[in-house]
């Protein structure tokens, strides 16, 4: 086994190692590429979704495993693990025997993780069903005993997810952070997602036809697709088959529409132009381009809109292809399984052609879309394009192999600095009410926050029919900003990106949305709820809102949600990818999800103190905290006074071992911390991460962090760092910690600068 690495002087790129993919036209890759070469479409009935569809309703519904493969795991796990396991064995790699298990990362991206769960809740009303609905313990049950404990998320861009996971991958190896990434993504076929789309009148009652004149829409499918990735470095070393160099990646967000992309594909543009430029590629230079091509009017328009800027003369001469034509759309897992399929286009040089399709049928003039037999011939480079709900772009650029990027040196990483602040609680909303909170206490101040609170950060008449969650994270980010001092400096908001933070999203929406269907049939589907009922809904507004124009993504699914988009926002900020990030986690309050939290023994009963280091059990509340980071760079060329400086970052991914040894792993390596803050939520946790703070040797430093406030799951652990930011102490470093009940976790130091919240008032 090697020893853990770190950044060399040095980097020569990003490569893939392994991929595997399960779809509706095969559950390997090389199946499904062969099916894909020959021209099939996998539009079929789906037996397996839950509720009655019309007659002659077709989709994407995943081949079968073989019946002994894992039949005690939900089906998205089920097959999730399948493909990771694929994916582990093309690399040649067997779990942890050729890198350090701290070193190896996964990284997920999906829009309806275990949705299938609340179905079955809704029908039997067993709370214990939800145990398997969130992105967490899916990741964790999929690479259960696999040697990844560097860390596990799961990222959420809507459709554009899993290319979104990819990139954070890179971003993880690039800054030194892993040594191998599972990257990728996944959504399974569900009632919900067909529902919800039909209701938006975006299926298509024929075939999907990318580009076509008279093309009515999608067709929802499921697939799962995995992507090893590696430092090219790394795998040479251990003398790895490399299939492909990520050689460009580029972000965006639209800042238009929650579900209507932006009409001549402005931000799509910025995303496929930063790609190529990362690459150092013409975009006549590209072999193939992996479109998003889902069919519907609106997106090809916008999306053929922005290949003819792009391209300019050069549109007729580079092929286009849509392999949604072969597999249905996806959703969270169509980039990671669109990027597999690339990955062989360039081994095999053979772009496929659509399906449904002939060239006298494409409406845009001079778009040379892929029709027939196969293109024979060298491809060399590939670019591929998911685009998602809320104007969330992603793009790849894959080289061949003997194509990749020449070594390139690496740049001394950016010092990251906490330039701005958003507090939005229970009877603390704003500075002066938290600091006072904080500083002389109070009582407990309920569940929940009227709008009339956050009036002053957004226009609540504007707002009123989105989530509560979303309204926290609106009226947080929109503190932030202007505390930042960046208020009035539009053109510096633009070029701001954002990653969240949230365990349980909108909740709210989401059950309202899901019991409609489960009572009335799927054809009865609310579409506003639908759309605001997606984990991504906050970034998607917040971007709309404020004008962010940069890469927003939103990690999900577990209490460790917020402090990870905050690590992984800093690790941005010090490669360079960003100048500043906007970092907001937010929750609301929901009845089920408190009734499923006291049923598990964690949440205490009703009317209880919030939390209880004696173990009694937490009070959910809602509510969320905003900070903007910067580069020190950044934030001195315009005067900011900073609160804090990043100064470590450390995560754990469940083991055997069990929670106490992941938390002294990740305090170890955070830079001696003078002061660690725990979680405080008054569970089983407290007591593994007082002994694992122990083990690491911060036992006297060590504290509970926030239970006056009450249990705000992925944001309890940056109430902490606003409580640290709101005084001073002798310690000049801290750290916060936290914990998710299925054993993840993540830690982030930092130094204290000059200022404190207490002489601020946003």
């Amino acid at each position: 086994m090697r020893e853990p690495s770190s950044p060399t002087a040095a980097s020569d790129g990003v490569v893939i190692t392994g991929v595997a993919a399960a779809a509706c036209l095969g559950v390997d890759a090389e199946t499904i590429w062969a099916s894909v070469l020959a021209g099939k479409c996998g539009m079929a009935p789906m037996p397996d979704i839950e509720s009655v569809l019309p007659p002659g309703s077709m989709g994407g519904q995943v081949s079968d495993v073989p019946s002994s493969y894992r039949p005690d795991l939900a089906r998205e796990v089920r097959y999730l693990r399948w493909t990771v396991e694929h994916a582990l064995r093309d690399a040649g790699l067997t779990p942890g025997t050729q890198y350090a298990p701290v070193r190896g990362c996964a990284v997920l991206g999906t829009t309806l993780h275990g949705i299938r769960a609340g179905g079955r809740f809704l029908r039997t009303g067993e709370l214990a069903e939800l145990s398997s609905f969130l992105a967490g313990a899916t990741a964790c049950s999929a690479f259960e005993g696999l040697a990844l404990e560097g860390g596990a998320f799961t990222t959420c861009s809507a459709c554009s997810s899993s290319l979104g996971a990819v990139a954070l991958g890179v971003t993880l190896l690039e800054t030194g952070q892993a040594d191998l990434v599972v990257a990728g993504g996944y959504d399974t076929i569900s009632e919900y997602s067909w529902a919800g789309f039909n209701s938006l009148r975006l299926i298509a009652q024929g075939p999907l036809r990318p580009f076509c004149r008279g093309r009515q829409g999608m067709k929802v499918a499921e697939g799962y697709g995995l992507l090893v990735l590696e430092r090219a470095d790394s795998a040479a070393r251990r003398g790895a088959t490399v299939r492909a160099c990520v050689a460009g990646l580029g972000e965006s967000a639209d800042a238009h529409h929650l579900t209507h992309p932006h009409p001549q594909g402005a931000g799509a543009l910025v995303a496929m132009t930063r790609a190529l430029q990362v690459a150092d590629i013409r975009p006549e230079q590209l072999g193939m381009i992996a479109a998003h091509a889902t069919g519907t009017p609106d997106n090809d328009a916008a999306e053929a809109a922005a290949l003819k800027s792009l391209l300019g003369e050069a549109l007729p001469r580079v092929p286009v292809v849509g392999f949604k034509s072969f597999l249905g759309h996806t959703l969270g897992g169509a980039g990671a399984v669109e990027l597999v399929l690339s990955s062989m286009a360039l081994r095999d040089g053979r772009v496929p052609g659509c399906p449904n399709v002939d060239a006298d049928e494409i409406e845009y003039a001079g778009l040379r879309v892929s029709c027939g037999p196969p293109i024979e011939g060298s491809v060399g480079s590939t670019l591929n394009i998911s685009l998602g709900f809320g104007g969330a772009n992603t793009c790849v650029v894959l080289t061949e192999p003997g194509r990749c990027a020449p070594v390139r040196p690496i740049k001394a990483p950016k010092e990251v600095w906490i330039t701005g602040l958003g507090v939005v609680l229970p009877g603390a909303v704003g500075h002066a009410a938290f600091v006072d909170r904080v500083l002389r206490g109070g009582p407990w101040a309920g569940t929940a926050i009227e709008d009339v609170a956050l009036a002053e950060y957004l226009n609540v008449r504007r707002t009123r029919r989105l989530s509560q969650y979303v309204k926290y994270t609106l009226a947080a980010g929109a503190m932030a900003v202007r505390d930042a001092g960046l208020a009035d400096l539009p053109a510096s908001v633009a070029t701001t990106s954002a990653i969240l933070g949230t365990m349980h999203g909108s909740a709210c929406f989401c059950c309202d949305y899901y019991s409609q269907i489960v009572r009335e049939g799927a054809l009865t589907a609310n579409p506003v709820l639908f759309a605001e009922g997606v984990p991504n809904a906050g970034a998607a507004h917040l971007s709309t809102t404020l004008g962010l124009k940069g890469s927003c993504q939103t990690i999900i699914g577990s209490r460790t949600a917020g402090l990870d988009a905050l690590a992984l926002a800093s690790l941005r900020i010090q490669d360079g990818t960003s100048e500043r990030m906007l970092v907001v986690a937010a929750e609301e309050p929901c009845e089920i999800v408190a009734r499923a939290y006291r049923a598990s023994g964690l949440q205490a009963a009703e009317g209880t103190h919030p939390a209880s280091s004696a173990g009694a059990g937490f009070q959910s509340v809602g509510g969320g905290i905003a900070l903007v980071l910067e580069s020190s760079e950044s934030a001195q060329s315009r005067g900011a006074d900073p609160y804090a400086r990043v100064a470590g970052i450390a995560w754990a991914a469940p083991t055997r071992r069990g929670p106490a040894a992941g938390v002294g792993s990740v305090v170890s390596r955070l830079g001696a911390p003078g002061r660690v803050i725990g979680s405080a939520c008054g569970t089983w946790l407290d007591r593994a991460e007082r002994l694992g703070a122990r083990r690491a040797g911060v036992t006297a430093g060590f504290t509970p962090g926030t239970d006056g406030f009450g249990e705000l799951f992925s944001a309890t652990s940056l109430i902490s760092i606003a409580c640290e930011c709101s005084m001073q102490r002798h310690e000049k470093r801290f750290a916060s910690i936290c914990t998710d009940w299925s054993g993840a976790i993540c830690g982030v130091s930092l130094d204290r600068l000059n200022r404190t919240l207490g002489s601020t008032n946003a």
